[in-house]
């Protein structure tokens, strides 16, 4: 979670990951709630489940259910940390519809996977270690996002690394994240 320094950062997220749930979650998370609406919050989260790390499964759910209220209430889309929950994730989605993208952080899972996210309207983002099918498709499917995360590498090594492997220059893959970056913004707006 993001303390009070973030405030002075160009563009940044709130969320309160599940590896770092607490018994202070409900502080948290009021924190969470009030940082959300600042500008300079493009995102909400990182949020999400994880059945081999973290917090009880059930408060994984319950915090993760208040990030989506927050990310609906405040306009912006959700960023998801997900470990081995993804029909979780799933049926969260369809029982929530949410107007705001739900973005799966660290996407590394197989075409299979990528396919059945990707039709439950959700977007993926991929960082140093990635399927290269499951890139193709969300590339595909304008639903792709990079991300360096805690990887040795910058994000133009990262950027190099997914259009070489899209058989694409750097410059059109920039265009194609651009694009999608600037639909969340649109649709932001909008709500």
């Amino acid at each position: 979670m993001p303390g009070e320094a973030w405030s002075s950062e160009p563009y940044c997220s709130v969320g309160l990951h599940p590896w770092h749930i607490n018994a202070e979650w409900k502080n948290e998370m009021d924190k969470v709630r009030t940082a959300a609406t600042a500008k300079n919050v493009l995102f909400i989260g990182e949020t999400g489940l994880d059945k081999i790390r973290g917090a009880d499964p059930k408060l994984q759910e319950t915090i993760f259910i208040e990030h989506i209220r927050i990310s609906e209430s405040v306009g912006k889309p959700l960023i998801i940390h997900c470990v081995k929950a993804f029909d979780e994730i799933i049926a969260l989605r369809k029982k929530t519809r949410p107007q705001q993208q739900w973005i799966i952080h660290g996407f590394r899972g197989k075409p299979q996977q990528a396919r059945q996210l990707l039709d439950n309207g959700f977007q993926l983002s991929f960082g140093e270690h990635f399927n290269a099918d499951s890139l193709d498709l969300a590339f595909h499917r304008h639903s792709l996002w990079l991300e360096t995360d805690e990887s040795s590498h910058s994000i133009e090594e990262i950027y190099e690394a997914a259009s070489k492997s899209l058989n694409i220059s750097s410059s059109v893959l920039e265009q194609e994240i651009n694009r999608n970056v600037h639909l969340s913004a649109t649709l932001a707006l909008i709500i």
